[in-house]
Order: C-alpha cells, then structure tokens, then sequence
C-alpha cells in the first residue's frame, strides 16, 4: 500500500440536514506552504477555493470583519460531477482528478502558482475557466483582460482598515493541443500580495507569463520528496501511515510563509467568515499544530513561527505592566502584524481578552523551547526566540509569589473563563478559576519556561548573572496538586479553585506538551499520571486529543489503548482529505497522528533516547531520521521483537545516551572503528563529533 496517496471518490460534504458543518473543509487540497486551494463543487460547476497566508482584513476588535479571507474561487463549467475520483500523491504535491471522461491534472508549484492541466473531448461543451472573486466583507474587486490574461484583484483599504492588503490574481491558458477527438488545455493561475510585492498586480502579471508547467511541474515534486525524504516512519498498520504522512503534508503546506504563518485554519479557507477570525489563539490552538514537527525532522516548518510572537513585543510589554511585572504577557489571541483582535471595552481585564489566564506566553514559550533542545541551533537561538523567551520568564520573576519556601501562581485560570465580560458577568460564579492559585497547566509551562531558558542562556553565554535566580525558581516552584477522586489520587487543576473539568485536557498539560512527567519521573508521579489520565477517556475530545494521546505515550500508558484511539479519532473525526473535524480549531488536529506516533517510536526530552518506548514489541515497526533532543537523527528497526539497525547521526556533536539492551558496541561509521562508551543498566552514554553518524550493534 502507498502510504503518501490517497483516493477521494466522492464530493465532498459540508452541508448535513440543510446545517453546515463546522467549517474544516472537505474536499481535496494541496498547498505549498503559503497558497492554497480546496476543492469544491455548486450544483453544475466544480468550485476550487483559492487562499494565501497572508490575504487577511487588518480589522482591529474582538472578531470585527476582519480576519484571514479567502482570495477567490477558480470556477470550471461542464464537468460531468456525477463520476467524481480524486487522487492525492503526497510525495508528488500531485492530484489527479476524473470527472466523468474529463480528467485534470492539479499542483500548487513552490513560486505561488496554481497549474492544471484539462483533458477532455473536443467539443463546444469543453470545460470552460474563470476567476470569481466574493464581494463580501466590503472588499474592493476588480477584474480585467490584459494580453490574453485574466487578471483581478480584490483589496481591504480605507477608514478602520490598520494595513492595508490586496491580493492579486492573474489566469491564462499557456498550452492547448487536440489529438484523436480530444483536447488538452494548460491553465497557470498566479497569485501575488501587496506583502509579497508592492506592484502585486504587476508581479503576478510577470508570474503568470513566465510559467513554465513542465518545470512548475518538476520543481513541485522535487520539493515534496525532498520534504518526505527528511524522515520516514514504517508500521504494520497502514491506515495509520497513511494518516501519518497525509497529516505531515496538510502541516507543510500550510507553514511555509515565514511572516505570516498559519492561523486556526492554514491557508486552507472557503469564505470570509471562518470561526474567530482564524486568528492565532495563544493557549494552545497556535502551538499545537508545532507540536510534531521537530522530532519528525522538519524543523523548517518553525522558521515562521515566531514572526507573530516577536511583533507583539512592545503590545506584551504593555500588557505585562498591567500586572505590575516586567516582561511579556499575552492576551489569549491576535492576529498578524499585531492585528488586534483581543480590546474588548467591557471586558473586567483592562479591557483585554485574557480570559483569566496568565499563562499565553509561557504556552507560546513551549515551541521555540522544542526548537532548542532538537537543534541546539545558537545563532538561530539568538536571532529569532532568546529575547522572548527572556522577557516571558522575567514576567514570571515578578508574578510568582513565594511562601513557605514556595513559588505559587495565584489569580491564573486553568481554564478560560469565557464570560469574564459584559454587564450581566458575575464575579462570584467564577470566583473560584478567577482567585485560582496553582493552575496545574501553568505550573508546567513555568516549570518548562526556567529550564529553557536556562539553559540556552548558559550556552549562548547571556545574562548568566540570572542563572542562579532560574534555577531557584525551578527548583522551588509548586508542586503540581493533586486529589482524591474515585478512590485514586489524581492531578488537581488547581490548587485553591477549579478541581477538575470532564472535557478538554488542561489538566494533562503538564506532562505534554510542558514534558515534566515521564518514563524518568519515578513510580510515584507516575502512577498519579497514570490515574489522572484513565478518569474519563479524552481520546476524542474535540480541544485536546492531539495532547492526551502523546501524554499517554509519555507516561508509558498501554499501547493498544493509544493506538486504538488514533483509530477512532480517524473513524469518527477524519475526512476523505486527510484533515480531522473537530471543533477545536482546524490544522491543530494535524498533529495528533504524527506526534503520537512520534513518542510512541522514540523519545528524548528527559536526555536519554529511548527506542519504541510505548510500543508494542509483538508490532513490526521502524522510523528514519526522527530528531531527537541534543540535535540527533536517530533511526531503528524494531523486528520480531527486537530493536535492530540502530543508528544515531550527531548534528552538534554533544554526548548521546541511549537506552536499548543488549549494546555491545558503538561504532564511527566514518572510519568503522569503535568508540568508548560507559555502560549502566540498559542505557549506554558516549562522546560523539558533529555530523558524524555512529552504529550500535
């Protein structure tokens, strides 16, 4: 089976007994990591939604009109929709479609253009292609022919409009042939921003005019096998693989403007009137979809991320100073370039959309830290992520309170207080989340927060005058609270306050993605993880599934019960397109396989590597260059239940340990000589040299 295709053979489906369905799209999809198109289909015409990553309405407010917007449709007349095939290829970036006795061939080449190639019989009734641009949201369209190109634009100007944005379309037919009673026509479609160009229209002009579809073509696959060519995971089952890869391709395709990454939905958008603006939500939906991508080896996928975080910077420090700290806070979302769409005049918070939550920035800390500890890269360190980082940790030097030789964390909600607004909100009925101390999710953030950056302070060599102050933070903060519940002792979601929620999975937060439990932690903080996670079943919780199944892997949890959860959450939640509906946003659910899997082969973060830690051994399985923490590419085989073709590639030449039995020998595949190693227990330890590639047999 071919784990990097897939097969659509239906339209899709977005409306349910005359309601529509939450808005993640059905239909087929590719991206190249900043435009995107969805197929879809009205009663006659098959419908291809355009969006880009960076076309949004700079609307200031809590979820005005502005927001990410979709650029416009590429509308094709007569096609026969009553035969209806789609086949994905993954590796290719490739879909080949079939409807009735036309076929087209689709991809969305790396320079933002859209080819597609028509095959069909040459007659008066050959499929016909347009551009239409929607006239909602007050957007200013125009449309016009130049030289036998299709050209339009559709712009966001004017009075409330903070920046402007405009997006330019450009379409032409750059090949026809008929032979045999059929005719083959080439479209280019290309798509240009006022962010991508200050003359977007006469770029996209150029763009179009220049394309050459063989070459897109090329150029296309060789950037997708590339990309599938960084890792590789094998498994007996290959439906989960196949979502695997599937899911590795909708994050890729969607993370490749590195000054406007992806919000709630990617680029991935039908209409003007996605849910919250498809902004990026700060306590956990903007995070999540990052969460897969360093051990999985595409650290490239982060170089966006911070983009957004950094240009709060002055609004952070603002908002910091209303808590009477120094440092960065986050409200609980924003938009690109500072968009705002978090003032909310009658909200009880200085008119700022925290929701009761203090911890936004130490959740937005998590990433850039995973970063860290998977490519111990110090000059990107140093450029992109230290600053923030820095500053987040000096909000919580001011706002933790110590007592009794305790670092606690008070009026911090484990969970939103979603009313904390308006004439008709009461303040004692939320009494308890709004004077919570202890929030358990914001003691492992914390607690995560002061190792990152103590540690990449002492390598890069700064502020080290701080480092004892970290370090007695970390090793004094709170312990995470616990209580009685059905007769075991459990994680508490606060310490004074809200004791436990039936849905979402703050209260597992701590142990992923903030990896302050696991397989090291020892049998005591174990076996409370361990009760915590089997009160109710989160495996399909529609805000936390892409974090309580990796969490069941970290703490060692029965490997059927994680995989039999994937295989739910594809049952009842997975499209024919490979993307999840769930209602908890959109692309974060992305993550759930591939980061699963991820921990269930490998895991690092506790500085040992172990191999097919949650797995079961009767299961045949293997993985290629999956990125551990201490910048190392590890691959392994698991077969008739042992671990074989162990090898470890060391990028920055730091100390390896590893945990496998059985080690006898480590060897330098440069020059195939073996090295000293030191032994204890089942783990071995060694020196090793950067971009050297050692076996262990």
């Amino acid at each position: 089976m071919n784990t990097y295709f897939n097969e659509i053979t239906e339209k899709p489906v977005n409306v349910s007994e005359s309601k529509i369905l939450y808005k993640i799209p059905a239909g087929a999809m590719c991206g190249n990591g900043d435009l995107g198109v969805v197929f879809d289909n009205s009663d006659k015409d098959l419908i291809i939604h355009i969006s880009k990553c960076d076309f949004w309405k700079f609307v200031p407010g809590a979820h005005n009109d502005g927001g990410i917007k979709t650029v416009g449709n590429i509308v094709i007349k007569n096609i026969d929709l009553s035969q209806y095939n789609i086949k994905q290829y993954f590796d290719k970036g490739l879909l080949e479609c079939r409807f009735g006795d036309t076929e087209i061939e689709f991809f969305v080449a790396p320079e933002n253009r859209i080819c597609f190639q028509i095959n069909a019989a040459d007659t008066d009734r050959f499929p016909c292609v347009s551009i239409e641009l929607p006239d909602t949201c007050n957007s200013i369209n125009s449309q016009y022919v130049q030289d036998s190109v299709s050209c339009c634009s559709r712009k966001f100007e004017g009075e409330n409009i903070t920046l402007d944005s405009a997006v330019a379309v450009c379409c032409k037919e750059i090949e026809a042939d008929s032979t045999d009673g059929r005719k083959t026509s080439r479209y280019c479609i290309a798509v240009v921003t006022n962010f991508d160009d200050e003359k977007y229209s006469e770029k996209a002009f150029e763009s179009v005019n220049s394309c050459n579809y063989e070459k897109d073509k090329t150029a296309t696959e060789e950037k997708w096998q590339k990309f599938f060519s960084a890792s590789k995971v094998t498994l007996e089952d290959k439906e989960i693989e196949k979502f695997y890869n599937s899911s590795l391709y909708h994050l890729a395709g969607c993370m490749g403007n590195t000054e406007f990454p992806p919000g709630l939905f990617g680029n991935f958008i039908t209409d003007d009137f996605f849910p919250w603006a498809g902004d990026y939500h700060m306590n956990y939906n903007y995070e999540a979809p990052y969460y897969c991508i360093f051990s999985a080896n595409h650290p490239e996928l982060f170089d966006g991320y911070m983009v957004p975080i950094n240009d709060m910077a002055e609004n952070a420090a603002k908002f910091a100073s209303f808590f009477g700290c120094r440092g960065y806070a986050f409200p609980v979302s924003f938009g690109p370039k500072t968009l705002d769409v978090y003032s909310q005049p009658d909200c009880k918070e200085h008119g700022i959309l925290f929701l009761g939550q203090k911890s936004h920035a130490a959740y937005a800390a998590v990433i850039p830290i995973m970063h860290w500890y998977s490519t111990y890269d110090k000059d990107y360190a140093r450029e992109n992520y230290y600053d923030f980082i820095f500053n987040v940790a000096a909000f919580w030097e001011d706002y933790l309170v110590k007592k009794n030789g305790k670092y606690i964390i008070k009026n911090d909600a484990a969970h939103e207080i979603p009313y904390y607004r308006g004439k008709k909100f009461r303040y004692i009925t939320h009494k308890g989340q709004i004077e919570a101390v202890n929030a358990i999710n914001s003691l492992g953030l914390v607690k995560l927060l002061f190792q990152g950056i103590y540690d990449i302070s002492k390598e890069l060599e700064l502020n080290t005058d701080k480092l004892a102050v970290w370090q007695e933070i970390s090793d004094n903060l709170s312990d995470f609270p616990t209580f009685i519940k059905h007769g075991k002792k459990c994680f508490r979601y606060s310490k004074r306050g809200i004791r436990w929620r039936d849905d979402n999975t703050v209260g597992l937060q701590h142990i992923y993605p903030a990896s302050q439990i696991g397989f090291s932690s020892g049998e005591k903080l174990l076996k409370i993880a361990k009760n915590t996670y089997f009160i109710n079943d989160r495996r399909l919780d529609d805000n936390g599934s892409n974090s309580y199944l990796p969490a069941g892997a970290r703490i060692g949890v029965d490997p059927d019960f994680i995989i039999e959860g994937i295989k739910q959450n594809i049952k009842e939640f997975a499209m024919p397109n490979g993307l999840f509906r769930h209602h908890g946003g959109g692309i974060e659910h992305l993550t759930t396989v591939p980061a699963t899997i991820n921990e269930m082969l490998m895991q690092s973060y506790e500085g040992i590597i172990r191999l097919f830690p949650c797995w079961d051994k009767k299961s045949n399985a293997s993985f290629e260059n999956l990125r551990a923490d201490g910048a190392f590419l590890v691959s392994a085989e698991l077969k008739n239940e042992k671990v074989n073709s162990l090898k470890i590639k060391s990028l920055k030449g730091r100390k390896c340990t590893v945990e496998c039995d059985s080690i006898k020998s480590v060897i330098r595949k440069s020059d195939n000589q073996r090295i000293d190693f030191t032994a204890e227990g089942n783990t071995v330890t060694f020196e090793t040299k950067e971009n050297e590639t050692y076996i262990l047999i």
